[in-house]
This record gives structure tokens, C-alpha cells and sequence, in this order.
């Protein structure tokens, strides 16, 4: 066998190992946010998430159903009510993926506008890893954390309504700067994002959000609002963390080796973020695979 074929091999293995421990879903998206989001962004070539990508970040597109919203704004029309009547749900779909489909809601406790999200019940096979992510969202409370408002279970599926964030994740808004956003703006996103994460490292035991990445920071551009989103990934720190898990190119050196991390790792993938802040860039542009970008991490 070739050192082309090993290595090949060996990212087959990479495949089968993490792939298969995937734990979330495609989403899709066009100006709205879709809380908990589980996929890259609509607009650009981005491979599904799983619980370990070893798919390059710049690889082949994924087809995707691109939602225009334009005339359905003008006959918004209440489809369904929640079970305490609080929540209603509009005909205006925001998001569609494998398993999740995200419209937008109103509170009409509150009077304004959320995201109702809709996932198979019966068909989907991560049902707990969603209701883990739920758990961790209801205890938790924070300017710069994505709010939670209530879920239940419907026929054949499950509902959470959750904070709906107008612009879209960092990453997309930073695409639509030109030039790039300057120090003052990045200065501005970093206290937010910081401030966030002293909060979950500061909570009793503190949580490891595990995914930092500028797609799962979202923004309110109006008013500069930046928060963490997609805690699908986050974990109770209890003792050391040894699961390989998140985006390769975001991942600290030591969640690669087989010595345990901490909630430094999240310090870590902000980091990563503040670079693509600065350049425009994803990290690691220039790899092919996960294996490559493994290889310089652990050099």
C-alpha cells in the first residue's frame, strides 16, 4: 500500500470514527437565525457538522433549498399555537434541514418575534443529544448567550422556541463588511463573545462550549449584538473532558491528545475567531482535510 493510500485510509478512518458519532443536523438558512444551529451557513460552500468534521470547511457544496421569504412577509398567517397559548406560530419558514424546520413565532406574552423550532420526534436518531442542548439552554441566562424560552413535544415531534437572531451568524455578517470590520467593531464583538464565555466557565460546575466558532456566534446587526449560539456540543465540566469533539480547525492542541481538557479550549477557539475577524479567512484556508490541519495543530 502507498503512503497516499494510508493516508487515505487513515481518512476513512477519521470518517468512520467521527461521522458516525454525529450528533447533529443540517440546517439551513437565509437572513433569519435558526437557533441551534448545525450546519454552516447557506450562502457558503460548508460541509453538516457532525460531532467531528474531517470534511475541509472549503470543500465541495452542498446542495441546499434556498428560502425566498420576500412574498411570504406580506401573508404571514398564524399556522399553530403552542400548547400554553403564549406562542404562536406564523407561516413564514426560516430554516428547513434533514430533520429541524424553523419558522418564525411570535410571544404574545411579550409581543415580539422568536423562532420555532420543529424536529421528527419518531425519525430522528439524536433526539437526546437535542434535549442535552435544551437542558443546558435552561440553565443558563445571559446578555450574551442565546435565550430559551420553552419546548414540549407535539405528535411525532418536538418544539423549542427559542431567541431569534435577525442578522444571521458572525461569520456571514462579517462577509457583508467591506472593507473588513476595523478594530473598534472587533473590540466590540471580542467583549461580547468574552463575556459570554466567563459566564459559562463560571457557572457551578462550568460548561465547556467546545464549538467556539464565528459561525455559532450570532448577531443583531442593528444594534451590534453579538451572542453564543449551538450548545449542542457544550458539557458540564466535571473532571477532565477526553472526547474529540467541534471543528478541527477551531480545536486546541490538547483536545487532540488523549490527556483530558478544560474550559481553556474554548479560549482557545476564540482565538481562532478573532483571526478570521481580522483577515476575513477561515483558519487553516490552506489544508485540504481534517488530517492536515491535525497534523499542524499537533506538530
Amino acid at each position: 500500500m502507498s503512503a497516499e493510500q494510508e493516508n487515505n485510509n487513515t481518512m476513512n478512518g477519521l470518517h468512520v470514527k467521527f461521522i458516525a458519532e454525529n450528533t447533529n443536523e443540517p440546517i439551513e438558512y437565509s437572513n433569519y437565525y435558526a437557533p441551534l444551529q448545525n450546519s454552516e451557513t447557506l450562502l457558503h460552500d460548508y460541509p453538516t457538522r457532525a460531532s467531528f468534521r474531517v470534511e475541509n470547511p472549503y470543500g465541495a457544496h452542498q446542495p441546499s433549498e434556498i428560502i425566498d421569504q420576500s412574498s411570504s412577509r406580506d401573508s404571514e398567517k398564524v399556522a399553530e399555537v403552542s400548547p400554553n397559548e403564549r406562542y404562536v406560530r406564523l407561516n413564514t419558514l426560516l430554516g428547513k434541514g434533514a430533520y429541524k424546520v424553523v419558522y418564525k413565532a411570535i410571544d404574545r406574552d411579550e409581543g415580539y418575534e422568536v423562532a420555532w423550532n420543529t424536529m421528527q420526534a419518531m425519525s430522528n436518531p439524536n433526539n437526546k443529544d437535542l434535549e442535552h442542548e435544551i437542558q443546558i439552554l435552561k440553565s443558563v441566562r445571559h446578555p450574551n448567550i442565546i435565550a430559551f424560552h420553552d419546548a414540549w413535544y407535539g405528535e411525532n415531534e418536538f418544539v423549542f422556541v427559542t431567541e431569534l437572531m435577525t442578522s444571521g451568524t458572525l461569520r456571514e455578517y462579517i462577509r457583508k463588511l467591506v472593507p473588513l470590520p476595523n478594530l473598534k467593531i472587533i473590540k466590540r464583538w471580542s467583549r461580547q463573545i468574552l463575556k459570554g464565555l466567563a459566564y459559562l466557565h463560571g457557572h457551578n460546575p462550568p460548561i465547556i462550549h467546545r464549538d467556539i466558532k464565528c459561525d455559532n456566534i450570532f448577531i443583531n446587526g442593528a444594534h451590534g449584538e453579538v451572542k453564543i449560539g449551538d450548545m449542542g456540543t457544550a458539557e458540564m465540566k466535571l473532571g477532565k473532558k477526553y472526547t474529540l469533539i467541534g471543528t478541527p480547525e477551531f480545536m486546541a492542541p490538547e483536545m487532540y491528545e488523549e490527556q483530558g481538557y478544560s474550559e481553556k479550549v474554548d479560549i482557545y477557539a476564540f482565538g481562532m475567531c478573532l483571526l478570521e475577524m481580522a483577515t476575513g479567512e477561515y483558519p487553516y484556508g490552506e489544508c485540504k482535510n481534517a488530517a492536515q490541519i491535525y497534523k499542524k495543530v499537533s506538530a
